[in-house]
């Protein structure tokens, strides 16, 4: 349209100066220096093949109207009187230096202009390539950071397989302490082997790797499901957790099982984090979407902590409460992974020692 636009108004103009040019003096007339100003701007802001369509269209119009002048057919303007008699060879040869300086100027103008394009292009794409420098350095820092993590987080439970199981070898350990070695070995075993299935469950998600079975589901089973399933272990700790679901059915669209570990992870982290008090799992119905959140009583999130909690493997956890478990997880960024491959969106609002609450939204199934 706007092209469409540009080439209406050009056309347009080119025939308003040869009017122009003809009741004010003919061709030489001072405004025939338009024809130059309208081909230099046809051939900077449009191109060149353009403007040497105009070129010729000018010529055109110019020289149809010095032949019907000369041929009687039409009435010279009364501001140009001719003082010599006007031969048909003295038009073909105006006609041709006036093409001539027209092409000269659109020659000119679009040279100019593809230049000028050209330079425009090279800073893109300069513009582009910092960018994507940028993006590459920051994703270098982050690999980097994350194998540093990942290193420290791996050391620790082999740390401690190593040496319980060398201590379990020994023959000066009695039979409780075997035991009680034995357990830390296996409890070690188990973080280890979950810290791993994370590590490769977030990768899959990265490299959106994972099989989605998405179908028409209720997110509230979904969530009171996942709830019931933690019921035991927040009880084990003597909190509270309830559930403020709705009797209707609020219908998305996703792959149940994944929506159902992002809740229980959430649940579980409410609960690792609360020494005492309530955990409550609610789900707000808005306009295009359904917001479900996970809010507790528990020791809350620092400030400085906020810009990185969804950071794999980021030291967040470290407090000073002795009852909270001081290791990092990934539980937060297969979370946030896992929402936005279903078109939501995960944050959270938290006040030290005051408690947390996590949200998360995914879009409703549209109906008819």
């Amino acid at each position: 349209m706007p092209l469409f636009t540009a080439i209406f108004t050009s056309i347009t103009d080119v025939i308003a100066i040869t009017v122009l040019v003809y009741f004010t003096g003919g061709f030489n007339s001072i405004f025939f220096t338009l024809y130059l100003v309208q081909i230099l701007g046809v051939s900077l802001f449009l191109n060149l093949p353009f403007s040497a369509l105009m070129v010729v269209w000018s010529v055109v119009l110019v020289g149809t109207t010095r032949v019907l002048e000369s041929a009687g057919l039409i009435t010279a303007s009364s501001l140009y009187t001719p003082t010599t008699e006007v031969k048909l060879t003295y038009i073909i040869i105006w006609l041709i230096f006036q093409a001539m300086t027209l092409c000269l100027v659109a020659f000119l103008g679009g040279n100019l202009s593809s230049k000028l394009k050209s330079k425009d292009r090279e800073l893109e794409r300069k513009k582009e390539l910092e960018k994507l420098y940028t993006a590459l350095q920051k994703a270098d820092e982050t690999k980097a950071r994350l194998l540093v993590n990942i290193s420290h987080n791996l050391r620790t439970p082999l740390t401690s397989l190593v040496g319980f199981s060398e201590l379990l070898i020994g023959a000066e350990s009695d039979e409780q302490q075997r035991q009680d070695f034995a357990k830390i070995i296996h409890s070690e075993s188990k973080h280890l082997s979950h810290l791993v299935n994370n590590l490769l469950y977030l990768a899959q998600l990265e490299a959106d790797r994972v099989e989605w079975h998405m179908v028409e589901m209720d997110i509230s089973q979904i969530v009171t499901e996942a709830a019931d399933s933690m019921q035991a272990l927040a009880t084990q700790k003597g909190l509270t957790l309830t559930v403020d679901s709705h009797t209707i059915p609020i219908f998305i669209y996703g792959a149940s099982d994944s929506l159902k570990d992002v809740v229980i992870r959430l649940i579980d982290n409410a609960i690792k984090f609360t020494l005492e008090g309530t955990i409550k799992i609610g789900i707000n119905r808005e306009d295009s979407n359904t917001c479900v959140y996970v809010s507790d009583s528990g020791i809350g999130i620092t400030p400085d902590a906020k810009d990185r909690l969804f950071e794999p493997l980021s030291e967040i956890y470290k407090t000073a409460y002795k009852d909270v478990p001081q290791r990092t997880g990934l539980g937060l960024s297969i979370c946030k992974a896992v929402i936005q491959h279903h078109g939501g969106k995960i944050w959270f609002e938290s006040k030290p020692g005051r408690g947390s609450t996590f949200y998360f939204t995914l879009p409703l199934v549209t109906t008819g």
